[in-house]
């Protein structure tokens, strides 16, 4: 949460972006799914490592 609030006083893209956060709470919500239902679910394929990820970590100035 640090790192977050510093990337918005620095005006930087922080390491972990919100579609990050996004497709963590598609996993988790299919998980909940596949649970509650007893089957399996297919998610989209998302192509790419660490394709929401955001910019390398930099040295803090």
């Amino acid at each position: 949460m640090d790192h977050f609030a510093e990337a918005i006083r620095a005006d930087r893209i922080p390491r972990t972006p919100g579609e990050e956060g996004l497709q963590d709470m598609r996993l988790i919500e299919a998980i909940y799914q596949a649970a509650d239902g007893g089957t399996r679910l297919r998610l989209p394929e998302v192509k790419g490592r660490d394709v929401t990820r955001g910019p390398p970590l930099q040295d803090e100035e």
